[in-house]
């Protein structure tokens, strides 16, 4: 018989028959030694997280699922209550954001398995954050302090976090609170981090009503990178990793998000959810030239983004077997404006805009073929609408070239997927789909196009196939799987494209990406628990003048280790993290000529505990002191000369806090 669905702002329920799903939970959440989310995910089978800077709690880090290197974050769906935190310029999802004491659990669907229910950017695969709701907190409220190294000279990492929720009747409200400051581990790296989330809902019998709001501010110094030359023997990696070749570049960031949404349970077996909101995101960015030639850019960015999405949630039987269908619509508007300018008291040479509309419509089948085995079968229409203009002033400071051709382009795609699962036994489960998904060009994208005076750019399209097994019996959970993927029209950077080797975006030949994952873990003990993951990825070239060669910043073999250990109860725990990342090709590496990004291990150690209101933890990172960095970036003309972005070496936190 089917899997219960449970009705939640996931969209997936309980399972996806045929899927690779992860879910992690709140208490594996608060007891990592992981920094950040994208450190967190990158403990996951299939992810490989990527940081400019490090000690940031993961400001402007991304994660990349089934190796897509560089455009990782636009082929990896984010999700906030399952709502698309990815945005259709090209900026980083800021996990940073995100309080982590308001994350209930974070569910993984792993390739184009997520691409009905979530829609475009679903490729590699859909990271859903899911928070807490007020109505299932207790009465409470916490703060806690935390203090840290940077292995820098500029100062302690400083931390705040508060929360509060209380329930009054129908009514329950909630809170979360964060502030940090810190310095960074490069010079002109200091990070101010600003986040605040709130919900009130009213819960029925018969369903909910909620809304939320957030609010976010963040500046952030941009160190640029350290140059590496093996020609003349120029090393600033070695020489200086803390130093910074921009000393005057900032990025500032600021946000408001209000959603509202409702769960109203029209018969026993049928849900109607509705829910809307709208985000504002204001981004300003100044990039100074040091050298003296004056080309300044100062890019200051604001994006509005409204959606829409209603669905109907069925429970139901057939021939006496249990069964599931969503049925729902995406709607989503966009509205972009950009100016770019050499200096901020003088007029922009380019002022970007842009407006898109998305539609979907989607319907989901889960069945219960037979006792054993269950089917999942979706498809969706994706209607894309969008329309885009610059506006070029030649008399500009600084200005040269000519502004782009206005873009007005509509265009129908879809996605589908299918699954099934059988169980061979009560501790086996053999499990495959097919699916296919797209992800849609963004505007930043569009901008720097391989055509230099038009917005034009294809939509990316994927195929794959996957199949594995599941063992759970007694203490011992086994996941295992392979999959094929096909891309058309992948959407990636050219280096060798465009004026003085700038590079620009185009449409790619197709690319082959081949896999097998594997997570397991083992309960030991009632107090002591083991979990690991082992990942091969293979991501190729398949045709065109690269044909053949590796994806650049895709590792083939990643490792992961975790032990949880409840030394003392709840008054002291040991959770203990070692993850290994094999080596891998710079970014602009396509000829696969320059040295490789070294491979390289990380062990990070946590020990916390409670004793009645009070909290503590200490935590040790980067335990061996290892160096190393995870990006990179190659010399389009010199494959000796490269760009590195170094990581912060053996550095200590230490928490305290309290419940009352």
């Amino acid at each position: 018989m089917a899997e219960e669905t449970v009705v939640t702002a996931t969209r997936i329920g309980v399972g996806l028959p045929g899927a690779s799903v992860t879910v992690i939970d709140a208490e594996e959440i608060k007891e990592s030694p992981a920094r950040s989310l994208p450190e967190l995910l990158g403990l996951e089978a299939g992810i490989q997280n990527r940081d400019l800077f490090g000690g940031t709690r993961g400001a402007r880090a991304t994660v990349d699922m089934r190796g897509f290197g560089a455009v990782g974050k636009q082929n990896t769906l984010i999700l906030l209550d399952g709502r698309r935190l990815n945005d259709i310029d090209v900026a980083a999802i800021d996990f940073a954001n995100i309080p982590l004491d308001s994350i209930e659990r974070i569910e993984i669907i792993r390739g184009n398995a997520g691409g009905v229910l979530y829609g475009d950017g679903a490729v590699g695969g859909v990271v859903n954050i899911v928070t807490k709701r007020s109505s299932e907190q207790p009465t409470r409220a916490s703060a806690e302090v935390a203090l840290g190294t940077t292995d820098g000279g500029g100062g302690p990492y400083r931390e705040s976090n508060v929360s509060a929720s209380h329930s009054a009747g129908p009514f329950s409200v909630s809170a979360y609170g964060t502030f940090i400051k810190t310095p960074g581990f490069r010079d002109n790296n200091d990070l101010i981090q600003r986040n605040l989330d709130g919900e009130l809902r009213y819960t029925a019998e018969a369903g909910d009503v909620f809304v939320k709001l957030g609010l976010d501010k963040q500046t952030l110094g941009l160190p640029g990178a350290r140059l590496v030359d093996e020609g003349t023997g120029v090393n600033l990696l070695k020489t200086d990793p803390r130093g910074t070749a921009t000393p005057l570049d900032k990025a500032l960031q600021s946000g408001i998000s209000l959603t509202l949404g409702m769960t109203r349970r029209l018969t026993g077996d049928v849900q109607l959810i509705i829910d809307m909101g709208g985000r504002k995101k204001d981004q300003d960015a100044s990039i100074i030239d040091n050298t003296g030639g004056g080309f300044n850019q100062i890019i200051d960015t604001e994006l509005t983004t409204w959606s829409f999405t209603p669905r109907l949630n069925a429970d139901y039987e057939i021939a006496g077997f249990g069964a599931n269908s969503i049925v729902g619509i995406d709607y989503y508007y966009a509205d972009y404006t950009s100016d770019r300018q050499r200096n901020r008291d003088e007029a922009p040479i380019h002022r970007y805009n842009a407006r898109q509309h998305t539609v979907g419509l989607y319907a989901q089948n889960t069945l219960a073929v037979t006792a054993d085995t269950d089917a999942h079968l979706g498809l969706r229409l994706q209607y894309l609408d969008v329309h885009a203009g610059d506006t070029f002033d030649a008399g500009a400071p600084g200005a040269f070239g000519s502004g782009l051709k206005s873009l007005t382009e509509t265009q129908w795609h879809y996605a589908a997927n299918f699954g099934l699962e059988h169980r061979l036994t009560d501790a086996v489960t053999v499990f495959g789909r097919v699916g296919r998904s797209l992800r849609l060009p963004t505007i930043d994208e569009r901008i720097s196009t391989v055509d230099p005076l038009s917005f034009g750019l294809g939509t990316q399209t994927s195929k794959d196939v996957e199949g594995g097994v599941r063992y759970a019996s007694g203490p011992l959970d086994v996941q295992s799987s392979a999959y094929a993927m096909e891309t058309r029209n992948e959407i990636r950077f050219d280096p060798s494209l465009g004026p003085f080797g700038f590079g620009r975006n185009r449409n790619l030949d197709p690319i082959r990406r081949i896999g097998v994952e594997t997570s397991a873990s083992y309960r030991v003990t009632d107090t002591l628990r083991l979990k690991g993951n082992l990942t091969f990825t293979d991501a190729q070239f398949i045709d065109g003048p690269f044909e053949g060669n590796d994806v650049p910043l895709v590792a083939p073999w990643t490792a992961s280790a975790t032990l949880f250990w409840d030394i003392w109860k709840e008054r002291l725990r040991l959770a203990v993290t070692a993850i290994y990342v094999d080596a891998n090709r710079l970014e602009n590496d396509e000829p696969n000529l320059s040295t490789k990004i070294p491979d390289h291990y990380l062990v990070d150690v946590k020990l916390s505990g409670a004793y009645g209101p009070a909290t503590w933890s200490a935590e040790v990172h980067n335990l061996f002191d290892k160096d190393y960095f995870n990006y990179g970036v190659s010399s389009t003309t010199n494959p000796k000369r490269f760009n590195t972005y170094p990581q912060p070496g053996r550095t200590f936190l230490v928490r305290a806090g309290v419940v009352f």
